[in-house]
């Protein structure tokens, strides 16, 4: 069977896959948590994965680490660029991008990657380099490219010609594992819901995987290892809701469905998912359906610890007069609360 057939067959069974109830849990607010006490002294030479933050007003960078255990400043100092983060930060904190140009722990550049301003780009799950999906050249039609780069060295072109550069999509990476010697692209028309999806073979660029979304409304998003998928299918009827699937790359049944929920991640870990309920944000166990955390509030993206349950999650809007609050959840629901409209470069 050939893998389109299969993807096909995984996508036509959603239907037939009985649906996981999710669990109530507590909402939290900020006003039911204190916000946690940022350290002025150095961050402490401590290894792990951090969250980079800056407060409002501030250049100076900060970390924390995902539990909320430790935190400090670090030398670097990024400009303010409004609401949002004006860095990327690798999946252990550091090193961390300012446009094309990695910074390491002490603010000392460490070379450039070739793609500039805007351009989408994934960090690898361990960090070591980026992949990028990229057009030939800034036109119409031009042949798409996924490539990698290391730090100050130069792109290599994995993959070229699977699909044709268009001004009104998005080409996002959802996932660069080398362990898994996988990559996962996918096309988003106008960024707003998924039309196609391709999975490579890391090492020859060999495509293992197609899917064509298009007409379905669904958003999705792919594990940090590029081995699940989860995607959600918009209603289709009045009084309905989304439904988010989740299922393996590697083909076989679904593994699980989530009423009224869109999935936006994973945990490190592959044991929970992060999205947006109707009027909240959520993290849920999928093979339960039990809710661990949830917020009232818009989804305002989310970091997950590398191979970890712990995550950053934002609720709020960002920009304007909206304000997006952070927090730090554990794997058993409990969280800790970043300070007050505190940027942070949060995936979505």
């Amino acid at each position: 069977m050939s893998v389109r057939a299969a993807a096909l067959i995984a996508l036509l069974v959603v239907g037939c896959t009985p649906s996981v109830p999710t669990s109530p849990t507590p909402s939290a607010t900020p006003a039911s948590l204190a916000r946690i006490q940022v350290a002025e002294a150095p961050l402490p030479a401590a290894a792990g994965a951090f969250v980079l933050f800056q407060l409002p007003s501030e250049t100076p960078l900060r970390a924390i680490s995902f539990g909320g255990e430790v935190n400090g400043r670090l030398a670097g100092q990024v400009g303010q660029t409004g609401a949002g983060a004006g860095w990327s930060q690798s999946p252990y904190g550091i090193p961390y991008l300012v446009d094309s140009t990695a910074y390491d722990r002490d603010g000392k550049a460490l070379g450039t990657i070739p793609w500039a301003g805007k351009q989408s780009k994934t960090w690898s799950s361990e960090g070591r380099f980026l992949c990028a999906a990229v057009p030939a050249s800034a036109t119409a039609g031009a042949p798409m490219r996924l490539e990698t780069a290391s730090i100050g060295q130069g792109a290599k072109v994995i993959a070229s010609g699977y699909t044709t550069y268009s001004d009104n999509a998005v080409y996002r990476v959802l996932a660069c594992d080398e362990g898994k010697d996988r990559a996962i692209v996918a096309s988003f028309g106008q960024g707003v819901s998924a039309s196609r999806l391709w999975v490579f073979r890391l090492s020859t660029g060999a495509i293992v995987l197609s899917v064509d979304y298009a007409g379905t409304g669904r958003w999705v998003a792919a594990s940090a290892d590029g081995s699940m998928l989860a995607e959600s299918m918009p209603p289709v009827a009045p009084a309905t809701n989304w439904k988010a699937t989740i299922r393996s790359v590697d083909g076989g049944p679904l593994l699980a469905t989530i009423d009224d929920f869109v999935a936006r991640g994973f945990s490190g870990d592959n044991s929970f998912v992060v999205g947006n309920t109707p009027n909240a944000v959520a993290v849920i166990d999928w093979k339960t359906g039990q809710k661990v955390w949830t917020a009232s509030g818009p989804y305002g993206g989310f970091l997950a610890e590398p191979a970890g349950r712990r995550l950053a999650v934002g609720v709020g809007f960002v920009g304007g007069s909206d304000q997006r609050d952070v927090y730090l959840v554990a794997a058993d629901g409990t969280a800790v609360l970043l300070p007050a409209r505190v940027h942070v470069a949060l995936l979505y």
